[in-house]
Formats: structure tokens, sequence, C-alpha cells
């Protein structure tokens, strides 16, 4: 085989140069989402790297790449850097209780007549039993960014804030015991995570919030005691009341009731991802 002339080999160099891809310099804005884990999604995900340059500066991407694969780093980024989605979430309480009163008296049976100093007439003994039940509802609605915490109120005045702010002293969640609460109320932090498509991870945690006697605000959230589901779009979903510790739920959700009264609250809740 004879070899290719010189001229021809100068050619053939001379029309790869012509066609080569220069390679372009382009600076794309990041808003939404961490420029760092978005440059390494990017080159994981691109079908060509050869040459492709990704670089997070600041709030940017410095790309140094052809043209298809600038059209690939255009696309990826409008999908990872989308706005966060808001998510709605309907949380329902049902609360329960039984209340017994058990007792005894005297009950007249004839009239009394006072003779001599002394009352004449009929008296009986009774014992009395007498229970009632009682159910409650309440819907409360609260909207929250994908990944952001959001507060539902749970009540407006917390009849056992001594005995919560012992138990949160137990656990570490505060320092001295006795803190002088100027207002608190119970809240449940709701922390919505879309993980999947149609599917929200949601995570409840029960905190006190208020204002102290100093003026300071006091937040104790009571991390040990969080909840999490997973719940499609939509779907509701039944949580009880964070029986995990029910002593607590009884103090924190409803306070500790009269004597020879029971209460149980349930928590159910409804995700939904908005438009």
């Amino acid at each position: 085989m004879k070899p290719l002339p010189a001229v021809l080999i100068f050619l053939f160099i001379l029309l790869c140069g012509i066609f080569a891809e220069e390679p372009i310099l382009k600076i794309y804005p990041v808003r939404f989402t961490d420029p760092q884990e978005a440059a390494e999604v990017i080159l994981m995900m691109s079908p060509s790297t050869n040459n492709l340059q990704i670089e997070a500066v600041e709030q940017k991407l410095v790309v140094k790449g052809t043209a298809g694969q600038h059209t690939h780093v255009v696309q990826m980024l409008r999908e990872l850097d989308a706005p966060p989605k808001n998510i709605q979430i309907n949380v329902e309480f049902g609360s329960s209780g039984q209340s017994f009163d058990r007792g005894a008296g005297i009950r007249q049976r004839s009239p009394v007549v006072i003779r001599n100093g002394r009352i004449h007439g009929r008296f009986g003994g009774r014992i009395y039993d007498r229970s009632s039940a009682t159910t409650e509802n309440t819907t409360q609605m609260l909207v929250a960014m994908d990944g952001k915490s959001a507060s539902l109120r749970v009540g407006e005045r917390v009849p056992e804030i001594q005995w919560l702010t012992e138990y949160g002293h137990r656990y570490g969640y505060v320092r001295e015991v006795g803190i002088a609460w100027r207002e608190v109320g119970s809240f449940l932090a709701i922390e919505p995570t879309i993980v999947g498509t149609g599917l929200i991870r949601v995570r409840l945690i029960p905190e006190l919030s208020g204002r102290l006697e100093d003026g300071r605000r006091q937040t104790i959230q009571f991390t040990h005691l969080a909840t999490e589901v997973i719940a499609a779009d939509g779907q509701t979903i039944q949580i009880g009341g964070l029986n995990q510790d029910k002593e607590f739920s009884s103090h924190f959700f409803i306070g500790r009731g009269s004597s020879g009264k029971s209460t149980r609250t349930d928590i159910t809740l409804t995700p939904h991802i908005l438009p």
C-alpha cells in the first residue's frame, strides 16, 4: 500500500481544524440550588464530558464546552434550579374524652320535724356514678415550602407549662427549670419534603414557643418525639397522638384534666403539592 501524499495529509489536518468545534465559555446564574451540587450532577449526567469544564463560583456556574454540551447544561439547570414548590397540609385534630364522677350523699325521705330539740325524720344514703363522653374535631391548614418548616398552633394557652418545662430540662432542651414565661403556646413544627414523584415526607415536631418575662422569645423543640410519615400527594394519613410518650401528649395537647377524666388526641394530615 502506497503512503498518502503529503499534500493529502496536510488537507486532512486542515479540514479537521476547520470543522472541529471550538469550546465556548458561558456563565449561568444559579438561584435556588447549591451550585457545587448542581455542577457535580451535571457532569455525572452529561452524555459527553470530553473537554467539558464546569466550575461553581459563588451563585454561578462557569461552563466551558461545545454547543451541544451547553444545551445539556441548560436542560439540566432547568430541572435542578427550579424554584421550590409549596406544599399545603391540612391537619385535623380529633380529641375524645371520658369523665367520671362518683360519690355519696344523704337524701331526705320524709318531712323533718324538730321536737324537744331533736330532729326527727327518715333519711337514706345514695351512691352516684355518672359518666359523660365528649368529642371535638378541629382542622387547620398551612402552606410550607418544600424542605422548609412551618408551625401549626395547637393551643393558645399551655395549662401544664411547669411540667413541660421540667420535661424539657430532663431531656436537655432547657438549662434551667424555673423559666418565667409571660406567654407561651403549644405548636407543631411541620417540615414537608418532596422525596419522589408525588411522594411527600412530613416530619412533625412538638414545640413550645412564646415570650419570657424579660421580653426574649423562647422556643423549645422536643425533637426526640418527632414523627415522620410518607404520604402520596392528596393522601390522608393517620398519625395518632405522638404516642412515643403518652404522658407528654396528655400534657402537651390537652393538659392534665381533673381527677377521673381521660382524653385522647388523634391527628390526621393530608399533604398536597401546589402547582
